[in-house]
């Protein structure tokens, strides 16, 4: 599985997240776009990567 097929099994949320990051916006605007608080942004990167890197090793 390649990662554009990752990031479509993900939640919504985090694969949103992921791919406004992917494409260089910062923090405040992506906390803006999915209506969470800024300090919510950098814990959910991680759940949302932990998910995509899961994802990704099941495919190897």
């Amino acid at each position: 599985m390649d990662r554009e097929a990752a990031l479509n099994e993900l939640p919504e949320v985090h694969a949103i997240a992921l791919r406004l990051r992917d494409g260089g916006y910062n923090n405040a605007a992506i906390a803006a776009a999915l209506g969470i608080e800024l300090e919510a942004v950098q814990p959910l990167f991680r759940v949302a990567e932990a998910k995509l890197a899961r994802l990704l090793e099941a495919d190897i």
